[in-house]
């Protein structure tokens, strides 16, 4: 298996910026994604818990007081939640997504899209073999995003 490169494919993901995306899009993206690091960590944390809620001999009661401790511990665990750097992945327009950090700054994997660029730059070597698609004037193919995902002066603030 080839680093980011789609193993169904062969065609390179498309790696882009945060900032070379529209904003409200960016929200969207990680609002709507799964935070597969953030539940991970809630699950490992409920298992931690778990043995909290069938400590006695179960009865109707106790199940109750069971469920409604479950709904505590897990208030309890996302209002502490704090992530620095928080990742999502999803589908938004029928393209395939999940955010990376690089270097502190928020960026997009294009796993799968139906749109493909033969114009991406290659990346270094902090995300082999995938294509850049911050600017257009490379020769890598790659997954790209819909032309009106990217940042433009007329979607600006």
């Amino acid at each position: 298996m080839i680093a980011n490169v789609n193993p169904n494919t062969g065609i390179a993901y498309g790696y882009i910026s945060a900032r070379c995306l529209d904003p409200d899009l960016v929200r969207e993206l990680m609002n709507n994604g799964v935070n597969s690091s953030a539940d991970e960590a809630f699950k490992e944390w409920r298992a931690t818990k778990a043995d909290m809620l069938f400590e006695t001999e179960l009865t109707i009661e106790t199940i109750e007081q069971a469920t409604l401790l479950a709904d505590d511990l897990y208030h309890e665990f996302w209002d502490s939640w704090d992530e620095a750097e928080p990742c999502a992945e999803g589908e938004h327009e029928r393209v395939k997504y999940a955010s990376s950090w690089l270097g502190g700054a928020l960026n997009f994997f294009i796993l799968w899209s139906p749109f493909v660029t033969e114009s991406a730059c290659m990346a270094s070597p902090c995300v082999p073999n995938a294509g850049i698609l911050d600017t257009l004037d490379g020769s890598v193919t790659a997954y790209n995003v819909p032309h009106d995902w990217r940042y433009t002066y007329d979607n600006a603030y």
